[in-house]
């Protein structure tokens, strides 16, 4: 079997795997379900949107580094989207079970630490909406959507807007920078793809030169977010692979699952109300402990200004076991040091950098805005994170370190920021003179969420083109 060089197959590479548009201020989410007996018809509005060519390779992304891409566009399926479609995988190399079980699974909200679920969609409809398909779309400010021909009769529709409010000028930067609604600069802290990006770029060069010897700790194997590549483990990623497969036998062993990766998406929803309230009763110096880093982006732990601007690459040069081994500038159930505890659960910083690179996301959400008829708006996070393994990425990330009662030692306290909605809840602050420990409101919701497959370019033309399988005669 031939290894795929991953800079031969940029071009069969999804674009958001290599960027998240940053320069691209407008998005939008659509969870699209295919009505009964509608399958053919959904599948030809899919073909004829894909021949738009708005779908971005990672090649494209490389080459528009001078002249950026205006308009981009993703698409990825539910397992339940997939056989909606007529698609079955063989029984040499199925889909993972996390896939196939869906995350709206009863089995998943146990894995998952979700308790009291009032999910409005989810992968596989339980107890709520099914979405089997889902477009990503992102555009220059104020332009018109790319998607804007679907038709109701053949697909149920939720849209999920760009939250105008997203972008914000920080001081001492040249570009705006992405902001929460909480006020918290967003898409910090995310890893590099080895091997992906162009070595010989100034931008990368000058990321190294931010990060200086730190800047390693981000770099992460392709296989830990592109199936068919050597992931951390020097082992090559598991591809799944479908019947009527037919695409080039040297790649992979053939399957389908090729330069695809998997998605775990929430929609969560942030109660600005009962946030605002908190910091007004407690002040912006104890929020910035429960996210673990300022409003401008940099760690509680940053021994400089705090009011200082730096480069994302910058902000993210840090580690915790030398500096803030006992969180007494960053609490060790801060948000950040769940997400992500770098070099602090091992038995040293080699192991635990080791360690830590086995769990990572790749994250391509961005803050919302969502009108509903008849109620009022909501905004939050729509949750995007590439994976190629879902249980020992996000799932393990979500029940290990996010909902886990006693992480890091501590006793009866999940994440303070998007752990369980319920209240009270309590967070430590063992660097106040008090060693304080305050009482929370829960700040987020999760409305929806659902695990879907990105295809490689090569094998979404194949889902788009290949025909259904004949209906049963009664």
């Amino acid at each position: 079997m031939k290894v795929p060089h991953l800079s031969e197959q940029l071009g069969d590479i999804q674009g958001m795997i290599g960027t998240g548009y940053g320069w691209l201020y407008n998005s939008r989410f659509w969870l699209l379900t295919i009505m009964d007996d509608r399958e053919d018809d959904a599948r030809k509005w899919l073909k004829g949107f894909v021949e738009r060519k708005l779908v971005i390779s990672a090649k494209d992304v490389q080459k528009s580094r001078e002249n950026r891409i205006k308009q981009a566009v993703a698409i990825a399926f539910s397992y339940s989207g997939m056989t909606k479609l007529g698609f079955k995988e063989t029984e040499a190399h199925p889909f993972p079970s996390p896939f196939r079980s869906g995350m709206g699974s009863d089995l998943r909200a146990l894995l998952l630490r979700d308790r009291y679920r009032q999910w409005r969609w989810s992968d596989d409809g339980t107890d709520s909406v099914p979405v089997h398909v889902l477009i990503a779309e992102w555009s220059e400010r104020d332009a018109k959507s790319a998607v804007s021909d679907i038709d109701e009769h053949v697909f149920g529709i939720i849209k999920i807007d760009n939250d105008p409010c997203a972008f914000k000028k920080v001081e001492g930067l040249k570009e705006e920078r992405l902001q929460e609604i909480f006020g918290f600069r967003d898409g910090l802290a995310q890893p590099v793809i080895r091997g992906l990006r162009v070595e010989e770029s100034d931008g990368l060069k000058q990321a190294i030169r931010d990060a200086g010897p730190l800047y390693d700790d981000r770099v992460v194997a392709p296989g830990e977010f592109i199936l068919g590549y050597r992931n951390e483990y020097d082992e090559l990623t598991y591809c799944p692979n479908l019947e009527g497969w037919t695409g080039d036998a040297k790649d992979a062993g053939g399957r389908f699952g090729l330069n695809g990766s998997y998605l775990a998406v929430r929609q969560i929803e942030q109660k600005v109300e009962a946030f605002e309230k908190f910091q007004a009763e407690n002040g912006e110096d104890i929020c910035e402990k429960l996210m673990g880093r300022r409003k401008t982006g940099l760690p509680v732990s940053w021994k400089g200004d705090p009011k200082a601007s730096v480069s994302d690459s910058k902000a993210d040069a840090f580690r915790f076991r030398v500096d803030d081994t006992n969180g007494f500038d960053c609490p060790k159930g801060s948000h950040i040091r769940r997400v992500n505890p770098r070099d602090s659960l091992g038995i040293d910083v080699k192991s635990s950098i080791k360690s830590t690179k086995l769990h990572r996301l790749l994250r391509r959400g961005r803050p919302y805005l969502e009108k509903i008829e008849g109620q009022p708006p909501r905004n939050g996070i729509f949750f995007i994170a590439c994976n190629a393994d879902l249980e020992r990425q996000f799932e393990f990330i979500h029940q290990r370190w996010v909902r886990n009662p006693n992480f890091a030692c501590l006793h009866d306290q999940d994440d303070p920021v998007v752990g369980s909605s319920t209240s009270p809840k309590k967070f430590s602050m063992p660097g106040l003179a008090s060693g304080a420990e305050v009482s929370l409101s829960a700040f987020t919701e999760t409305l929806g969420g659902g695990y879907f497959f990105l295809p490689g370019i090569k094998a979404l033309q194949f889902i788009v083109n290949h025909a259904s399988r004949p209906k049963a005669v009664a």
